[in-house]
């Protein structure tokens, strides 16, 4: 390694390992977990209510917004496994944005930086720097993205415009919309705390789990990472822990879960939108038992 790289490398982790807290990140998600307590004593108040219709709506969104990230940002654009079509690529970027994890660029430059640097200072939820840390203390934190990982995103325009307008549509997917929808049926505050707060929190650990989780329980069958898996991390991820090492090893592979069994909804997911002509060109690792 050339002197001019090494001092680059070296600054560069100096940088990550003091990275200050993010007051603004603090402060937003510390109020949303906050929202759940006080959303339980509301309706214990009779103040929120609560119908199978909200109770519906918080499921619906929170299927299609998990997809939009497992089989969308993670599987799509931070490792493309396979090719989508426009209507199917829409359907990812709006409703991912319900899950306030960022837009594309920022999770797959982020990603990606994870498989390339995973367990050093470069890697941005480094299981090595503690188990909460990786879990949710970097997200508390003032990172930076290197979009120079992502080149081949950073052309689409599509992509572009919802790295634009990621905040505004955060928003409205999030808190406003299911809201005017409770509303419909007299349930705008019931709708908006389990669509909006009560989904969103679960929602984020299960994404969370991914980087914790699924790098420090289970079984270790990558000897090149900390990347673990289990049914169990599986089924509380929607299938993006239920075997973590394989996808470390082949990140080009369009399932985590290579057999039938395994739980790896995105898996399903893709497959089912190939045959609707929605999805194609899906890549897999051929083993010699597969």
């Amino acid at each position: 390694m050339s002197l001019e790289r090494r001092i680059v490398l070296e600054t560069t982790i100096a940088e990550v390992r003091d990275e200050p807290y993010d007051l603004g990140r603090c402060l937003f998600i510390g109020s949303v977990h906050l929202m759940i307590p006080l959303g339980i004593i509301l309706w214990f108040m009779d103040i929120v209510h609560c119908s199978w219709r909200s109770v519906a709506l918080a499921l619906i969104w929170f299927e299609f917004s998990c997809t939009s990230v497992t089989a969308g940002y993670h599987r799509l654009f931070a490792h493309p496994t396979y090719d989508a079509t426009l209507p199917l690529k829409i359907f990812y970027l709006i409703w991912a944005a319900a899950t306030f994890q960022g837009s594309v660029f920022e999770w797959a430059s982020k990603h990606r930086a994870h498989h390339k640097y995973v367990d050093t200072d470069l890697d941005p939820y480094n299981i090595n720097r503690g188990f909460w840390y990786a879990h949710i203390g970097w997200m508390l934190r003032k990172t930076h993205s290197d979009f120079s990982l992502i080149p081949d995103l950073v052309k689409d325009r599509l992509i572009f415009w919802q790295h634009r307008l990621d905040l505004p549509s955060a928003l409205v997917m999030t808190f406003i919309l299911p809201a005017l929808i409770g509303g419909l049926w007299d349930e705008a505050l019931g709708a908006l705390f389990l669509t909006g707060f009560l989904r969103l929190v679960i929602q984020w650990h299960m994404t969370f789990c991914v980087n914790s989780v699924a790098h420090y329980f289970g079984k270790r069958d990558d000897p090149k990472s900390t990347a673990r898996g289990s049914w169990l991390t599986g089924f509380f991820t929607q299938g993006e822990g239920d075997s973590h090492g394989y996808h470390h090893r082949h990140p080009g592979d369009y399932r985590v879960g290579i057999h039938w069994y395994n739980l790896d909804f995105a898996k399903w997911f893709i497959w089912t939108c190939s045959k609707m002509g929605l999805a194609s060109n899906l890549r897999r690792v051929r083993l010699a038992n597969d």
